[in-house]
């Protein structure tokens, strides 16, 4: 990783973040973006960048996770109309891709996992992102990524952690989770409990908790993830991956799974929230921009990624979500309050902040099952 990205994550951290590692290829686009490949077109001609200087883009992404100053910056600078629409889940959006053959959306914000599982099945156009002029600003350990060799396919967006926080003003300094295995059997002062609709982060949680190995197929580990999800279940007052911020920090609710840069964000408002390093860790994810497939507006598209490669405008975002990125220049311009978080600076004595690969669908199949299990 870029020398100057210490500042911000612990060598541990950056020994994670190399492990979402394994430039690109030829790249650039017309003025009309109907002329630019899909993902098994054999990719984009090296006929040069021509960025876009009219039109709309659509993009589709988390919930509550790209700045309203970004949407009117973006209009002000290239001429362009940006469209936001939000889901709540990795899984929502491939639902959603799958069921339009990639088209509804010009661009689309999925996680490393799913970056790999949406290119694999046809569904992005190959972009070849370190060839577009900002390209030049992918940090050097997020251009060569597990699920992305090369960028082809995507362009890094944020990174961060996945864990849970609770308010301790609301649980006692005696009862204070540290654990999963505390998450799963909170204390009475807890009270509705919340979690992601989200069946990856919610079943490796489990298998944090009892033993198992992410995308197990021993059995009986995977009956006993669902066991404690069950067991869990008279204690949880959402499953929801939306809100969670807004229920932690209004005093809804005492604890909840959350994102880290959500945590903070959270704790700006109410400081009684608390975030937690389990000992049994947690997931480093990170989410990329992508094109599907069936895209309409590319050439827009296209210049919407190259326009949020310019670090100034991507640390807009950082500095609103509350997130690192892997666009260099980035980490300069983050609030100082930012860098000297814990709950975004990986203490130098947590090591267990690791990505998690995608499962097979067999594995896959597995955890649906035990998720409809809990959720039912």
């Amino acid at each position: 990783m870029h020398k100057s990205h210490k500042r911000f994550v612990t060598a541990a951290a950056i020994a994670a973040i190399g492990a979402l590692a394994l430039s690109g290829c030829g790249g650039g686009i017309s003025d009309n973006g109907a002329d630019a490949p899909a993902a098994g077109d054999g990719g984009v001609e090296t006929t040069g960048f021509t960025p876009a200087t009219s039109g709309e883009v659509s993009l589709y992404t988390w919930s509550d996770y790209f700045p309203e100053e970004l949407i009117g910056k973006f209009k002000e600078d290239t001429g362009i109309t940006l469209k936001v629409d939000y889901y709540d889940s990795n899984e929502s959006l491939e639902a959603k891709l799958r069921a339009s053959d990639g088209a509804g959306y010009d661009v689309v914000v999925p996680s490393d996992y799913m970056v790999q599982i949406l290119k694999d099945d046809g569904l992005l156009r190959q972009i070849n992102a370190a060839d577009l002029p900002n390209g030049k600003n992918i940090q050097p350990d997020f251009l060569d990524v597990y699920f992305d060799e090369g960028r082809q396919y995507s362009v890094p967006y944020l990174y961060g952690t996945t864990s849970f926080a609770y308010n301790n003003e609301m649980i006692s300094e005696e009862d204070a989770p540290k654990s999963w295995a505390d998450f799963f059997n909170p204390p009475a002062s807890a009270g509705g409990v919340g979690i992601m609709d989200d069946m990856v982060e919610g079943v490796n949680s489990a298998l944090r908790v009892v033993g198992g190995d992410f995308c197990t197929t021993d059995g009986p580990k995977l009956q006993a993830a669902q066991d404690l999800l069950v067991g869990f279940k008279p204690s949880v007052g959402t499953i929801n991956s939306d809100g969670i911020l807004e229920r932690l920090a209004g005093g809804e609710q005492a604890m909840a799974m959350i994102w880290n840069g959500a945590a903070w964000r959270a704790a700006q408002e109410n400081p009684a929230v608390t975030w937690v390093y389990p000992e049994e860790g947690v997931a480093l994810w990170q989410d990329n921009f992508t094109v599907p497939s069936g895209a309409k507006n590319v050439d827009q598209a296209l210049t919407f990624l190259n326009w949020m490669m310019d670090p100034v405008n991507m640390a807009v975002a950082v500095n609103f979500q509350a997130y690192a990125s892997g666009i260099l220049g980035t980490t300069e311009l983050m609030k100082p309050e930012l860098a000297n978080s814990p709950a975004i600076v990986v203490p130098e004595s947590y090591g267990l902040a690791l990505p998690v690969q995608p499962c097979n669908n067999d594995e896959l199949s597995n955890y649906s099952k035990i998720w409809e299990t809990f959720k039912g």
